[in-house]
Formats: structure tokens, sequence, C-alpha cells
């Protein structure tokens, strides 16, 4: 898959990046575009460079106003799927300004580069660089790698906008000599759709749409004429080719054969699940509270819809083709939901939901545990051995964090756990209403209230 998004600004925006990616399924197969001011190369100690190192995925950016091209000029220049590019790190690639990179069958022309309005407040080489401008050999070329593919692409990729759309979207911006540049381009080639950052809002005009926060996925899927007939494989540490786990018999196939839907996790060995044809899904929650993710087993059909139980359970295992374990299930869930849109996954959702409150109420406070699905609605938590229900849920801004058998459980989770991991030492205060049957935390200086409501 290909993702992109607007201006990260170093560490200033980076928190957007980590949060989207921590609930989407992703690899380094995948590749993330970044339209212009990274700032990923700053300073000389790299230390920003590690955050984006840090992301399991492939990074992509053009250049903006705001980089350090002193140290850019520094980093070898490589070739990235056809394009020109210094090489940053091992998934990390700036693109040079006029290059046509080909990633999934689709050609992408990019042209980073964009003037500072402030640069009177800045100093030359330290805040500000005069590169920072299109140059005319940038111009060039971009017009000699465009006669190579007859003055057509896909996505035209810059960092400021050409001025015949500037003038359509923003108002206060003026053009200069770099949307210039831009719109003489635009009027030479054939495309269709033209992506850029710099003016700091989410805007689409046309064909033409502005990023900052938004962080989409392109209109393209992964061109993969691969077809692999095996939904589970494995590998062992000692071989080069991938396992068929239903004959236990050896492939030709190795990792890298695999398109991008096999989902890898260790466990005594390499496992790798075909997660884009799933016609149905069924779960088996651990029998152990204190295991999240260790001893649960998703179950996958290939082929139709089989029969589960209420929770969601499987009636026959022998019938599921595939089974899973000791994988994080809300990795796994939301790679299925990536390659399977039309899959109903709610109430196998409840069921995580359900895991994480044995946890909580096994006493396991080993760091904050807070349901993954919080607006999944969930049944009353039952014992496992006995007969008793759930006694009250924990509340935060309308979603449930977890279900508690007793109000102290409830109580201890937040007083020694939600609110120092999450708000650190900030200060509360307890409202106990006895009449309306829930007790408030309210944060002081916060317009934060965490709720214990009784069933």
């Amino acid at each position: 898959m290909i993702y992109i998004t607007g201006d990260t600004h170093g560490n200033i925006d980076f928190d957007k990046l980590k949060y989207y990616f921590e609930n989407v399924y992703h690899s380094k197969k995948d590749y993330l575009i970044i339209l212009g001011d990274a700032g990923i190369v700053w300073s000389s100690d790299n230390e920003i460079n590690k955050n984006y190192e840090s992301l399991n995925i492939t990074i992509i950016y053009i250049d903006g106003n705001h980089e350090n091209f002193d140290l850019l000029k520094t980093y070898p220049i490589v070739d990235f799927n056809g394009a020109k590019a210094h090489k940053i790190a091992d998934n990390i690639y700036h693109i040079l300004r006029g290059e046509i990179m080909n990633l999934n069958g689709c050609l992408f022309l990019c042209i980073g580069g964009a003037k500072s309005v402030d640069r009177h407040l800045r100093i030359e080489h330290v805040s500000y660089w005069e590169d920072e401008n299109i140059a005319e050999d940038d111009y060039n070329n971009a017009l000699k790698n465009l006669k190579r593919y007859n003055n057509t692409v896909d996505f035209v990729l810059t960092h400021c906008a050409p001025t015949s759309v500037l003038r359509n979207m923003f108002y206060n911006f003026k053009p200069d000599n770099n949307t210039k540049i831009l719109d003489q381009i635009k009027d030479q080639i054939n495309f269709n759709y033209w992506y850029f950052g710099h003016y700091h809002v989410n805007l689409t005009f046309d064909k033409y749409r502005c990023f900052y926060e938004d962080i989409k996925e392109l209109p393209i899927m992964n061109i993969d004429t691969k077809n692999i007939k095996y939904n589970l494989l494995t590998l062992e540490s000692n071989e080069e080719f991938l396992r068929n786990r239903k004959t236990g018999r050896l492939t030709k196939l190795k990792e890298n054969d695999l398109p991008e839907w096999y989902y890898k996790n260790y466990s005594y060995r390499y496992w790798f699940y075909n997660l884009k044809s799933i016609k149905d899904i069924a779960i088996k929650r651990s029998p152990f509270s204190n295991h999240i993710n260790k001893d649960s087993i998703l179950y996958f059909s290939y082929d139709k819809i089989l029969s589960k139980d209420e929770d969601f359970y499987p009636i026959n295992e022998a019938d599921w083709e595939v089974k899973t374990w000791r994988v994080d299930l809300v990795d796994i869930i939301s790679a299925i939901e990536k390659y399977n849109p039309l899959l109903n996954l709610d109430g196998i959702k409840e069921q995580v939901n359900l895991i994480y409150d044995y946890y909580n109420n096994d006493d396991c406070l080993f760091d904050e545990v807070t349901r993954p699905y919080p607006h999944i609605k969930t049944r009353i938590l039952k014992d496992r051995f006995s007969s008793e229900s759930a006694a009250c849920y924990v509340e935060e801004n309308g979603s449930i964090l977890s279900q508690f058998f007793s109000i102290e459980l409830a109580k201890k989770y937040i007083e020694k756990l939600y609110i120092k991991h999450t708000y650190g030492d900030a200060k509360y205060i307890v409202i106990d209403n006895s009449l309306n049957k829930q007790i408030t935390y309210k944060l002081v200086n916060e317009e934060i209230e965490i709720i214990i409501k009784e069933y």
C-alpha cells in the first residue's frame, strides 16, 4: 500500500504518523510519502532520523523549504524505483527534484522546493538555505525525465502548488518563482492527481489536494501478479524455502516472494498467514487472564461461512482451514480489515475487548490496559467459574475503558494505574454520587472526567 501525508517538521508533527500506524497494519513493503518539510535530516546527531527509522514502513519524501540541504547533500545518491534519491536509512529515501519513480506500477513525478515566507527571521545555513528554491536545473531535469514517459505520469508530488492552483485554493498566499515553474510544468504534462503540502491545511480542489494532518491511502492497490495458493506457510530457522503447513512439504517460495497481504508472526518458527482471501473468522479466547495475546486463537475460513456460537467460538475447529496463536490480536485484526473491508469484525472485536477486561480483573496491572475497541458494544462480563457478572465499568468521554467485578478493582485501576499512566502526576478530586450509582474522578485543571458506573 502507498500512504501520503503533508509536512511533519521532524519531531513536531511526528505523532500523527506514530498514532496512525499503531492502528493500521503495515510493513516495509508499504510506502509512506511525505510532501516536503519532513525535517528528517536536520542535525548531525540523527535524533529525528531514528524516530522515523523506527516506523516499520518505507518512507519517501520530497524536500520542502525547511530542510537542512547542507546535510542532505552528504548522503549517498542511489537508484530508488527508477528515481535518483538520497538514501537516509535502510527505510528512508529523499527523492531528488525532477525525478520520476515507479511505485506499484504507477509513475510519480517529484519536485520538492518552496519559498520560506519567514526567511528574514532565519539564519542562512542554520535555519534557512537558498537551496530551498526550485532551480532551472530542477526544471530541466523534470522535462528530460518526462520525455521518457511521453509527458504522462499518474501522480505529481510537490511541496508548494502551481500558481493557477494557488489562486483557486488560497487567497492569502502570493505566487513566486517556484509556483510559476510548477505552473509551466503543469501545462506540459498529463496526470491523474497532483498532491502538495506547505500550506498547513487539508483541502481538495478538482484533482489537486493539499495535505497536512491527513494521512490517506492512495487510490491504487498494490499490483502483484503472484498467485500463491497456500494460505499458511512456515519458515524453519535452518531452511531457505517456505513450507506448506497443510502438507508439511517445502515449496519453491522464499519470503520475498510473498505478496504484502501475508501476515508474518514468530512463534517457535515464522508463520505467514494469507489475510486477503478470508471469508469467515472465529476466535477462542485464552483461558488465562494474564495472557492477552499469547493463547487466544483466531480461525480463518477461505471458502465459506462456518458455524460459530454466540461468543464467535468455532463450533467445529476441524472445519477451519487455518488457526493462529501467539499473535498480536489488534495488529492482525487491523491487517484483516485492510484486506477484507467487507468482512464484519464487530463480533471478534467484542471478544477482544472481553480479553482485555479479564486481564484487568485478574489484578494483572503491569501496564495501562484499555479496550482497543472502546466504541464496540460489549456484553456484560461473566466470571469464568461462577455465575457472577461484572458490577461496574469505567468510562471516559463516552468510551468504556474496562469492566470490573467490583468497585474496589475499578478504583485501583483508575488510581494506581490509569491516571498515572495517561496523565502523569495530575491531581484529581473524587465525587461519590450514590444516587446515580457512579463515582467520578475529576482531574484538576483538566476537563477530564473518569467515571465508575454501576450496572
